[in-house]
Order: C-alpha cells, then structure tokens, then sequence
C-alpha cells in the first residue's frame, strides 16, 4: 500500500497536480477499458450481441411478438437493399453500355455525313464526267469514221495525185519541185496504206466503248448513272436515319440518366429503411427472460436521476469541513441516509428487485456518496473554501448533463464514441451503470464488477489525495 508520510513537503502546485492525477487515474483506466471492450450503457439491460432499448415493465411475450415483428423486417429490408444493390449496379453497366454505343453512333454519324457529303461531290462530277465523256465519244467517232473510210476514197485520192503530178512534171520552179517531191511520198504512202481487220475491230471497239462510257456517265436509265444517284440518295436517308437514331439515343440516355438517379434514390430509401428499422429494434424495451411473466426492470433513466440526488447531496456535505468527530459523524449520516433513500427509490420505481438487488444498490449508493464527498473536499484543499464549493458543484452538474445525456441515448440508439468516452469519464456513470445492472434481469456481471472496481479505486485515490494535500503538522500549529 502506497504510504506519503515519508514523502517531503514539496511545492503546493506539484501537490495538487499529483493528487489530482491520482483521483483521475481510476476514471481514466475504466474509460479506456469500456473503449477496447466496446463496452455501450445499454449492456447493462441487454445482450451485447442484441442491444435493445430501455426495460419497461411490461409483459415479455409482448415485447417478444414486437421485436419478432421488427426481426423480419430487417430482415425483409436486407433483402430489399441487396436487391436495390443489385439494381443499382445493373443500371451502372446499361449506362457504361449506353455511353459506349452513344460514342459509336456518334462517329457513325459523323461517317455518314462524310459519305452523304462525297456522294453528292461525285454525283455532281459524274454529270461533268457525262458531258466531257458526251466530247470525246463524238471526237473518236469521228475520227474513226474518218480512218475506217479512207480506203474508199484512197483510188480518188491517187488519181487527184497523179493527176496534179502530171501538170507539174516539168516545172523548174524550186518550190514547185519540192512540192512534186512531196507528192510522190503522199501517193506512195496514200497506194500502201491499209487497215487489217483487226485495227478495224479495235478502231470500232474504241468507237463503241467511248459512247457506252458517256451513256453511262450521262443518260438516265444507265447502269452507272443510276447506281450514283442511287447510292447518293442512300448516303443521304443513311445520314438522316442516324440523325434520327442519335437524337432517339440522346432521349433514352436521358431516361437512362432518371433511371439511375430514381434506383439509386431507391436503394437510398431501402438503406434508411433498413436503419430505421434497425433503430426500432434497438429501442425496442428488451425482453428480461424467457418466461411470460413480468421480470425485474429499473428504467436508466430512473438510475440517473437517482445517482444525481446522491451526487449533489454527498457534494454539499463534502464541499465542508470534516475533520472533527462531529462532521464526521454528519457525512456517516449523510451516507447512510441518501443510501437508504436511493435504495427506496428504486425499489418505488423499479420492479421485481429483490434483498440481493437492494443490496448491491445500497452498496453502489454509499461509493457514490463516498466519491462526491471525497471530490468535494479535494475541491476545497485545492481551490479554497468557497471556489472549492462552487468547483465541486459545477463537476457535479457537468457529470449530471453528461452522463444524463449519454444514457439518454443509450435508452434508443448506439452511443457515438466521443459521448461514451466522455461518459466513461464521469463516476456518476460508474454508480449509474450498477444501479442499472442491478435493477435489470439481463444486467451484466462485469458492469458491476466494472462499476465496484473503479468506484472502490476512486475511495482509494480519494483518500490517498486528501492525504496528500493534509496541512503539515507546523502550519496547523501556526493556525
């Protein structure tokens, strides 16, 4: 056991600090014991494993058809939700596909515009093409006629020859003779000259092919001619069809859009259903046993209220002096009485406690009352009288409001960490947790082991502080 008889008098300061750490060292290990055992309020009435609301007095097979009810409704909710999933994520992959076939028909009718857009540039040069190729089949039939006929007028042409030749045989003339000279190699080349039946075939061959060329490229009704005005005009209704087809598309993506918006507004709603529901069951009142009879309840509300009567009632007897006989019979007094008075509220408000029950009450009570007078007269060691006073009645209320609200709480819904770490940190929590596991059926053994043991440690460090703060023997002699 920790003695401080043979510690020196140190500065008043680093006394104070060090008992106010050992007071806050019990508090301290309890609050992070409750945060790594994930230790809620509501264990103290409940399954760990099925937290519910608050106990009511009221008949367990009630409360058993209810929360059966809200059982399969959960459970009927997960199935919602994981078809809302399921939903969800098959409209993800229309929109994946959907937005996929939108970049395809875009380029597609981006295509076919090119397309609708050459075709019409080639039906235009196709009618150029016609009245040119129109030219040239009626020069290469001309000049075919005009090859193919020379033999019949080839003997004309030698004897206008040889007719001329004879009335400049004799002439001197220079110009005259070449002339005669050219001649000759005209006639010779005009008697010599003939066409195979094969250059005559070809010759017609090229006649005919120039002509077809120009009535297909020219004239109605041809093969080529229609087939480009043809194919223009399919480029064309393609090209509008896809216009068409994209502007469908851009109305269906948005149908696509409000069906993803509305399944994912669905599986919002079956989510939350499914966490109402949950909160339904969690503050549902749970059922005390498997019996049909009524059990033994204590609202935690109730346990709160109570545990603040005997908190401020020790506090104002603490925030005192005590050291003589007389006032310490007082607080003996004061214990005792706001024990018995707990114990007597609880057995008014709560029902079916029995003498172990208003036992582990009783002892709970007089902890509690133990601590408030401890921490009001730390208080006043380390304060001075009256801020002492007005400290230790400001921990009080801060305890009240937290604990009141934390356990509030806890009576519908899961405590956020931060309020039950912060409630872990208040021995009014502690003294409320017993009273609550004592008070109910399916109360915890180890909150009230976990309630006695720290309330035990705050007596301890208590007393351990006022030791530690206690005047020296010279100053109450100078006193």
């Amino acid at each position: 056991m920790v003695t401080f008889q043979g510690m020196k008098p140190g500065p008043i300061v680093v006394r104070r600090a060090i008992a106010a750490l050992i007071v806050a060292l019990p508090v301290l290990v309890g609050a992070i014991y409750s945060l790594a055992s994930g230790i809620d309020p509501a264990d103290t009435w409940s399954d760990s494993t099925a937290r519910a609301g608050a106990p009511t007095i009221v008949d367990d097979s009630v409360l058993v058809d209810a929360r059966r009810a809200t059982g399969e409704a959960s459970s009927q909710a997960g199935l919602l939700t994981g078809g809302t999933k399921q939903l969800v994520d098959g409209v993800g992959k229309i929109t994946g596909g959907t937005d996929d076939i939108s970049t395809a028909l875009t380029n597609g009718k981006e295509g076919t515009q090119k397309l609708s857009d050459g075709m019409t540039q080639l039906q235009a040069a196709t009618g150029q093409m016609g009245q040119g190729a129109t030219k040239v089949a009626d020069g290469v039939e001309t000049a075919v006629n005009q090859v193919t006929g020379f033999e019949a007028v080839r003997g004309q042409i030698v004897v206008a020859i040889d007719g001329y030749l004879e009335r400049i045989k004799d002439a001197q003339d220079p110009d005259t003779v070449k002339l005669r000279e050219d001649l000759g190699t005209l006639r010779q080349q005009a008697t010599t000259f003939t066409l195979d039946d094969t250059t005559k075939s070809q010759l017609e061959e090229m006649k005919t092919g120039s002509r077809e060329i120009a009535q297909q490229l020219s004239e109605p009704g041809q093969a080529y001619h229609d087939g480009i005005y043809t194919a223009t005009k399919g480029a064309q209704d393609l090209n509008a069809g896809l216009g068409k087809a994209t502007t469908d598309l851009e109305t269906a993506l948005k149908s696509v859009d409000d069906l993803r918006t509305g399944s994912a507004r669905i599986d919002t709603m079956a989510k939350n259903t499914q966490a109402k529901i949950g909160e339904i069951q969690r503050a549902l009142p749970t059922a005390q046993s498997h019996t049909d009879t009524d059990t033994r309840t204590l609202a935690p509300m109730y346990a709160v209220l109570i545990a603040a009567g005997v908190l401020f009632g020790a506090t104002i007897r603490g925030s005192g002096r005590i050291h003589t006989k007389a006032t310490l019979l007082t607080v003996v007094v004061t214990l005792v009485g706001l024990a018995v008075t707990a114990s007597l509220l609880c057995l008014m408000v709560g029902f079916g406690l029995g003498a172990g029950q208003v036992a582990g009450i009783t002892a709970i009570t007089l902890l509690l009352g133990m601590i408030s007078i401890l921490t009001g007269s730390l208080m006043v060691r380390i304060f001075g009288g009256m801020w002492g006073q007005i400290a230790a009645l400001m921990t009080a209320l801060a305890q009240v409001g937290i604990v009141g609200w934390a356990w509030n709480l806890a009576a519908t819904t899961a405590i956020p960490t931060g309020w039950l770490l912060a409630t872990s940190l208040m021995p009014l929590h502690y003294a409320t947790s017993g009273l609550v596991a004592f008070g109910n059926s399916g109360g915890s053994a180890s909150h009230i082991g976990i309630s006695l043991g720290v309330m035990i440690a705050l007596c301890v460090s208590g007393l351990a502080g006022l030791k530690l703060l206690q005047p020296t023997v010279g100053r109450r002699k100078a006193s």
